[in-house]
């Protein structure tokens, strides 16, 4: 019975409760398209730089990380990439020698992160052959090719076939130095990674530092994201003198990313919830005015406040749930559009560069994200009920039949 009076109760005035279900559509569309948006934007930042900057696991001596210093090299590194290569569940290996220095031309210097790297077994782990604009990738005609990010080659007025001073400290302390020649330029889709890195190869610059053969760092790319954890560990226990680390410990500032994701979104789609709540308590609370006298006159008939509580909350869940509906399936079609499309923001590229996300955004929604939605929905439906249900506890059945 109350199932049927209050659904009956919210189209008596069939022009407001539209105005409120029109209105819970809409946030749920802006609020939950914005949470893909979002979603996918944070995807793509994740993907780019596990994909192009920092694989999912890296292996250094212990002390490495702690200054760089070229004597934590890694024993027999050769051999370690070779191992690594037969682990099932890896998908590429590869090896490099990073050091830090200097990159000048005529136009300046600019401090950068050299990295040596072994070309075949580099190019299937980032990809670098695909994001070269001009020139070519590592060809082996040439002694001391260079590969720089456009933005350092604008930075510092360098072009194809003209060459860089690398200069740098050696293993053993000492000031080292050699020009190479630009051989080709990538564009990643993150700026200050394109200023900050060259690559060359690993032998080259091995025979400058003193370090020939040798190599500091190996980067692994698993076959699936989920392993990361297991092959951590497996590899730590197989390796346990070396320091095995996944892509959230190298990068600190992507796991933020990932953590603040949902605490974000949570609070996005709370403030779109909290506003529409104000428009359903207005609502229901005109009904419960409006009704003052029937009110009074049920529960002089015997109707106990309990029931009438439960009339006014199922009122309201039934107004938010009616718009649950028409709000969800246009944000899940447009999300669903757009994933196969994505959204191209091109005309904010220098600004997304900088701060390393793709100016092509493909949005996605996981089950959780859709399941907090819900709950928060129905939360916001129960707490928007308490204010008007509570004012029609209050009345006395007297007075309210008199008005």
């Amino acid at each position: 019975m109350l199932l049927k009076i209050a659904w009956r109760n919210i189209w008596r005035h069939k022009t407001r409760s539209i105005v409120i279900l029109v209105a819970v559509a809409i946030g749920l569309w802006a609020g939950i398209f914005l949470m893909a948006f979002y979603n996918g934007m944070v995807e793509q930042r994740i993907r780019s730089a596990i994909e192009t900057e920092i694989s999912h696991i890296q292996v250094h001596h212990p002390n490495f990380r702690n200054d760089h210093d070229l004597k934590y090299a890694l024993p027999d590194g050769q051999g370690m990439v070779q191992a690594l290569k037969q682990e099932s569940g890896i998908k590429t290996v590869s090896g490099r020698l990073i050091i830090y220095g200097m990159a000048a031309s005529v136009a300046g210097s600019s401090g950068v992160n050299i990295n040596g790297v072994m070309p075949e077994t580099e190019a299937a782990l980032t990809q670098l052959p695909g994001k070269i604009i001009s020139g070519n990738y590592f060809s082996g005609k040439v002694k001391n090719e260079i590969l720089i990010g456009e933005k350092l080659a604008k930075k510092l007025k360098l072009e194809l076939q003209s060459k860089t001073i690398l200069t740098f400290t050696d293993r053993n302390g000492n000031i080292a130095s050699g020009a190479f020649r630009i051989t080709g330029i990538y564009k990643t889709v993150n700026t200050p990674y394109d200023e900050s890195n060259v690559f060359v190869r690993a032998e080259e610059v091995g025979q400058l530092a003193g370090m020939p053969g040798e190599l500091n760092e190996i980067a692994l790319l698993l076959n699936e994201d989920k392993d990361v954890d297991i092959m951590t560990e497996r590899l730590s226990k197989q390796f346990p003198s070396f320091e095995i680390l996944t892509w959230m410990e190298i990068s600190p500032e992507m796991q933020l990313l990932v953590t603040a994701m949902d605490q974000m979104m949570v609070f996005y789609m709370g403030i779109i919830l909290l506003a529409l709540a104000f428009g359903i308590i207005n609502t229901m609370l005109m009904s419960v005015l409006e009704r003052t006298r029937e009110i009074g006159m049920l529960l002089s008939l015997g109707m106990n406040r309990l029931r009438i509580f439960g009339m006014i909350l199922l009122e309201t869940v039934f107004l938010v749930m009616a718009g649950f509906p028409a709000g969800i399936i246009p944000a899940l079609l447009t999300i669903m559009y757009t994933r196969t499309k994505g959204i191209n923001l091109s005309v904010f590229s220098d600004t997304f560069s900088s701060f390393g996300y793709s100016n092509v955004v493909f949005p996605s929604l996981t089950i959780a994200q859709f399941g907090m939605v819900l709950v928060m929905v129905v939360i916001t439906a129960l707490l928007s009920a308490l204010f008007p249900a509570r004012r029609a506890l209050k009345l006395k059945p007297a007075e309210a039949i008199r008005k």
